[in-house]
């Protein structure tokens, strides 16, 4: 009956989230495509999904949605932060310019937009529902999720052996692993320590810039920002990195257009 509800749950909040962006497109002529809802709205409804089969993952999003009650660190820092961001990686993406050589380009799988997409339209899938997704998976989910999953549902809370019922030799490895799973998990989740939780962020933002398809120049200009989001992310929350994340997108086209005057003079 569970199992059937979820499934309920599931396909009527999908059909809602394609319908409500039907919507929108149809009423205020946004001009996302078709490509565009592949490629925004599949990753969001594949998250659906989790969000309604796994009450503990929905749990520990709440929990982790708002670190900090306090509006300026929450909303305005975020949007400061990817602003200053932006220039930063502008200047370094442009700085070949100024010895007359072509910049740096954009990741091979970076999503660039096309002409029939309005501004609002790419506030929409750019500064929401793509930030949205990459923070769920990338900040939420593969940085402290996924590590919290593996180590305490795994190893501390159902062990993956019963010492009465395996023979001893095979049962010591488990149990190695099980002794290590415990100190990684209380020097993270108790005493957060900060070389190892740093040591995981930067894995996961290396992972984050290699989906973008950068080449080795253009590399930082996806790992930093990731690195950012992650910090982020940790010290205030979910809401804050998503907020991050969708301000440096929404101001990508800005912070451009004036890189590029700068250039050319005007």
């Amino acid at each position: 009956m569970r199992i059937l509800k979820n499934v309920s749950l599931f396909f009527l909040a999908s059909l809602l989230l394609m319908l409500t962006i039907m919507f929108l497109n149809d009423w205020f002529h946004l001009g996302i495509s078709d490509n565009d809802i592949d490629i925004f709205l599949g990753p969001t409804i594949m998250l659906i999904f989790f969000w309604i089969a796994s009450p503990d993952l929905r749990k520990h999003f709440f929990a982790q949605f708002i670190r900090v009650k306090a509006f300026d660190r929450v909303i305005l820092l975020p949007v400061l932060l990817a602003i200053l961001v932006l220039f930063f990686m502008y200047s370094y993406f442009y700085f070949p310019a100024l010895f007359n050589k072509e910049p740096l380009t954009v990741g091979k799988a970076q999503y660039l937009g096309h002409h029939e997409l309005t501004t609002a339209g790419e506030i929409l899938l750019l500064g929401i529902i793509g930030p949205f997704s990459e923070e769920f998976l990338f900040r939420f989910f593969l940085i402290v999720y996924l590590p919290y999953l593996a180590l305490y549902h795994t190893f501390i809370k159902q062990p993956l052996i019963a010492k009465k019922n395996v023979n001893k030799s095979i049962s010591k490895p488990f149990i190695f692993l099980g002794n290590i799973a415990n100190k990684v998990y209380y020097r993270v989740f108790e005493m957060k320590d900060k070389k190892l939780i740093s040591g995981w962020v930067i894995l996961v933002s290396f992972f984050f810039a290699l989906v973008h398809g950068p080449d080795l120049y253009s590399f930082p200009v996806y790992f930093l920002p990731g690195i950012l989001f992650s910090f982020v992310y940790l010290k205030y929350g979910f809401l804050a990195s998503w907020i991050c994340h969708g301000a440096a997108n929404s101001f990508s086209g800005i912070v451009n257009s004036i890189f590029i005057s700068f250039l050319n003079g005007t």
